[in-house]
């Protein structure tokens, strides 16, 4: 799987296994280092079909890993496991974004995205999923502002769904 254009490898890539499992940001995740590895590489990911690959291979290495599989259940509309056990903090607003937008809920999803954001900065998955499960010309949500807004760490925009 290739990164997305214009974004190298992450320097969290090549992390020894003995340290904590952390994300493109360095933020840590309650998962095993090789699936927080394969989830770097949903984030970069160029389209929502690579994105659900790496995110496939995250859960397969670890099946508890919460955040990968809220992302792959919204990405694919799949039944799968909620998730569950211990997660971050920030793990668990994602997850509520996600599965907020994936309930069809699209003005409570951006207003959740946009609150997510203010406290961790940038976070692509959620920004792209939510987008991605916008409807069309949502009034008055102001969502294709905020979904504009990656931060440059993430600046390219998914294609729309087809």
């Amino acid at each position: 799987m290739q990164p997305s254009p214009g974004r190298g490898p992450s320097h969290h890539d090549h992390l020894p296994a003995t340290g904590p499992a952390v994300e493109d940001h360095g933020r840590v995740v309650t998962a095993i280092p090789r699936a927080a590895a394969w989830y770097r590489r949903a984030q970069r990911a160029a389209d929502s079909h690579r994105a659900a690959a790496a995110l496939r291979l995250a859960v397969s290495a670890d099946p508890g890993f919460g955040l990968a599989v809220a992302d792959l259940v919204a990405l694919t509309g799949a039944p799968g496991q909620q998730p569950a056990g211990r997660v971050m903090n920030w793990e668990r607003h994602h997850i509520e974004v996600v599965a907020t937008a994936a309930a069809g809920r699209a003005t409570r999803a951006a207003d959740l995205l946009r609150e997510h954001l203010a406290s961790v900065g940038c976070d692509p998955l959620a920004v792209r999923i939510t987008a991605r499960l916008q409807p069309p010309a949502c009034p008055g949500d102001d969502f294709e502002d905020l979904a504009g807004q990656l931060p440059g760490c993430h600046a390219t925009p998914w294609p729309s769904a087809p």
